[in-house]
């Protein structure tokens, strides 16, 4: 049980990397990025465990459980990665 929630967290790690990155580069700000951000990194994970695993939910405290595994420390991750690659392209 431990092991699937440490695979949804560092997945988490992974696309808050990926989506602060490209945010960064794309130039996207504020509020919008945010929301783009929580809506794709709840949405991913959703399927994942739901679809493409197929566990049960209840086994690890349900979906909600699930979903918010991780999610603070990805959001700070991806605020910070954001912010960085942001600072650095866009920079005048």
């Amino acid at each position: 049980q431990d092991e699937f929630l440490d695979v949804i967290y560092w997945f988490r790690q992974i696309i808050a990397v990926i989506l602060g990155v490209i945010w960064g580069i794309v130039p996207l700000k504020g509020f919008l990025g945010i929301a783009i951000f929580c809506l794709i990194n709840a949405g991913v994970l959703y399927l994942y465990f739901s679809s493409f695993q197929q566990i049960d939910e209840e086994e690890y405290g349900g979906t909600w459980e699930l979903t918010k595994e991780g999610f603070m420390t990805s959001f700070a991750l991806f605020l910070v990665v954001w912010i960085i690659f942001y600072t650095a392209i866009h920079y005048d």
